[in-house]
């Protein structure tokens, strides 16, 4: 498991929360401030924005930002005001800086804001994920699916200039005219956890979503959290007041940009590497790759595949990467219905050592951008194109195979092409694969040691039945392989039952949080070793 930094000032029931998707990310004004900004200009908080409004009103005395943006738009129209507003917010000229990045790329499906400029979508972008902004209350009924992160402006953005919550006006009647809105918010909010990120007790964007969330739901409301950055006691407990707890992050609030990138880094991979302990898999093989640390050299293979061609993939292409020791795995095999799609596939993603991307719909182009920002190795990513589809600009530079629309059509040719693509990138891992249980035994890794000589045997000895049997066995569960083995007199009766015994504690360390002491694991290890030499 990996060391974090600041994932203990996270309480666990959020953590919790957090990975079985039942937190929603609400984006405040002060996020914004983590943006690239031109030299010599500034991002506006609440506060500031309204001053910078008020100056331009004559004889006008400022009292706080709403009015002043009211007084505003009453004096020269709601036409200037979204003028002054995109030149006051830097519009044409703020990026996204990498602490949005961090954020864009942790594993939320839904994401809601109050803000009005665009530094999510264009974060979303640089990843690149593609983002769906919700800014009008018809927009609901249309379906996501799961190709994508659903973004929430509930106080619309600056190209929507009639959504806008920004004066007086607008925050009074924003009930009344954005009724299934709200509702929306709260039915998610029934069952999600409120993180409340770049707000302020001050900010008149908080107390109208928390008055949203008070008015709905009542005492049945979720817990909810604010990340702060080094929190006063003053201000966290005028939070903890009105019942929202302050996930309180200790750093020098100058590094502000810098630590929330930091804890958003971190968060990305705790939820990776705590959600492919929550899936139900029955394939023994994947259940040992999963069971792996991070750091070691697996043999996962992701397959991003659309629905439509499993069949096709799992029929003939599937067993080819069996057959070079690899473990194949799709993203059925581990999502259930109510999963979080992102963060699961984003979890395979980052723990797979190859993938194989088939990019024949919208969900396949939306996990190559996943691939594309968080994949340890591009060079061990095969792309597959119908060769009727125009080619993305993303992979013009990376490798890839044409198919026929019905892959049908070129069964021998396609399965061809990729053996060679899996023998070409799986040969120069032999040796790593060869050690890698000598590796993890010296590190004092004896659970991942144990699973991966066992993985390392199975390889070995379904390549020595195959050969002698001259048919395939990748289907077969690996009892069978060891029977088979000693039927052809690869090993013998002693053998047999010593793999037996090593087996049953591989299937305890895989199956259960069961650990091994040093000396067993030594032994199943220099075992394992000296029965692939002696052959």
């Amino acid at each position: 498991m990996k060391k974090y930094k600041y994932i203990e000032y996270f309480p666990k029931p959020f953590l919790k929360d957090l990975v079985s998707n039942r937190c929603l990310p609400i984006i405040g004004a002060d996020f914004s401030k983590n943006a690239e900004i031109p030299k010599n200009k500034k991002m506006l908080d609440w506060d500031e924005l309204g001053k910078a409004i008020a100056q331009d009103i004559q004889d006008y005395k400022y009292t706080n930002a709403i009015d002043a943006i009211s007084a505003y738009c009453h004096e020269y129209s709601r036409t200037n005001l979204v003028e002054k507003l995109t030149e006051l917010l830097l519009l044409n000229s703020v990026k996204p800086g990498k602490t949005h990045k961090a954020f864009c790329e942790l594993q939320f499906d839904i994401v809601c804001t109050t803000n009005f400029e665009f530094l999510l979508e264009q974060g979303y972008g640089l990843i690149p994920k593609y983002c769906r902004p919700i800014i009008d209350e018809d927009q609901l009924s249309i379906s996501n699916l799961s190709d994508g992160i659903t973004i929430l402006k509930l106080h619309g953005d600056l190209h929507h200039p009639t959504k806008l919550v920004v004066t007086e006006e607008d925050y009074d009647s924003f009930l009344s005219k954005n009724r299934m809105l709200a509702t929306y918010l709260a039915n998610l909010l029934i069952t999600r956890t409120p993180l409340f990120i770049g707000y302020s007790l001050d900010d008149t964007d908080f107390r109208q979503i928390w008055q949203v969330i008070k008015d709905r739901l009542g005492n049945l409301r979720r817990q909810a959290y604010v990340l702060k950055i080094d929190c006063s006691p003053h201000e966290k407990a005028r939070f903890e007041r009105r019942g929202v707890k302050v996930i309180n992050i200790k750093g020098n609030p100058s590094d502000y940009p810098k630590i929330l990138e930091d804890v958003f880094l971190e968060l990305k991979d705790y939820w990776n590497e705590e959600v492919l302990k929550l899936p139900t898999v029955s394939e023994e093989a994947t259940l040992a790759e999963l069971a792996l640390p991070d750091d070691t050299n697996n043999r996962l293979c992701f397959f991003s595949i659309p629905i439509k061609l499993l069949p096709f993939y799992k029929k003939y292409i599937f067993p080819i990467a069996a057959a070079k020791g690899l473990v194949p795995i799709s993203a059925d095999d581990v999502i259930s219905i109510g999963d979080n799609w992102i963060a699961k596939v984003s979890a395979l993603i980052n723990k797979a050592e190859f993938i194989v991307l088939d990019l024949a719909t919208q969900n396949t182009m939306f996990e190559l951008g996943l691939v594309l920002s968080q994949s340890k190795h591009t060079n061990r990513l095969l792309l597959i194109r119908s060769e009727n589809s125009p080619i993305p600009a993303d992979i013009q530079n990376l490798l890839y195979l044409s198919r026929p629309e019905n892959p049908y059509e070129a069964i021998d040719e396609l399965s061809e092409r990729i053996e060679h693509w899996f023998r070409d990138v799986v040969a120069p891992l032999k040796t790593t694969y060869d050690e890698e249980p000598k590796r993890l035994l010296k590190k004092k890794e004896y659970r991942a040691a144990v699973i991966s000589a066992m993985t390392l045997l199975e390889v070995y000895m379904r390549q020595r039945v195959e050969l002698i049997k001259n048919i395939p066995s990748k289907t077969s569960a690996p009892y069978a392989i060891y029977i088979a083995a000693k039927e052809f007199n690869i090993i013998t009766q002693e053998e047999f039952i010593k793999i037996k015994m090593w087996s049953e504690t591989r299937n305890r360390l895989v199956h259960t949080k069961a650990i091994v002491n040093a000396n067993d694991a030594k032994r199943i290890v220099t075992g394992v070793y000296e029965l692939i030499e002696q052959q």
